[in-house]
């Protein structure tokens, strides 16, 4: 039996927030990176196409005590050159089931619009990208 049966048998009474955790490592939206640019700096390639031309436009912040109910969800959007802070009751839109996590948002120059979603889970960090649309 996989962890992921075994918790919907319990019915999330053993741990509510699983749908938050990695579970499908097939993700074919793969972070990769173009080597040594500059003085030992990668470039980060768009995680759809591989180009890599890419532009970040907002980062998100979730700031959350472990398995605290609540967190602070802060926004930076770069083109509106604008901060906005909110407490949020529940998950919301943070990638991690139970502590801080971070979203990164970009396109790149060939059209794509991503999303790279940073979470940590016992002792590892977990990268995660998502297809979304282009907003240049």
């Amino acid at each position: 039996m996989s962890m992921k049966q075994f918790i919907e048998i319990a019915g999330g009474r053993i741990e509510p927030n699983f749908d938050k955790y990695p579970q499908d490592r097939d993700n074919k939206y793969k972070l990769t990176f173009n080597e040594d640019i500059c003085d030992g700096e990668q470039a980060l390639n768009c995680p759809t196409c591989r180009c890599n031309n890419t532009h970040i436009t907002n980062v998100e912040v979730f700031s959350r005590g472990e398995d605290a109910e609540d967190h602070v969800h802060t926004t930076v959007d770069m083109r509106e050159m604008s901060t906005k802070t909110e407490n949020v009751r529940g998950h919301g839109r943070n990638p991690s089931g139970r502590r801080d996590g971070l979203i990164i948002s970009g396109y790149c120059e060939s059209g794509c619009g991503f999303e790279i979603e940073i979470a940590q889970h016992k002792g590892q960090t977990f990268f995660k990208s998502n297809k979304t649309e282009c907003r240049r």
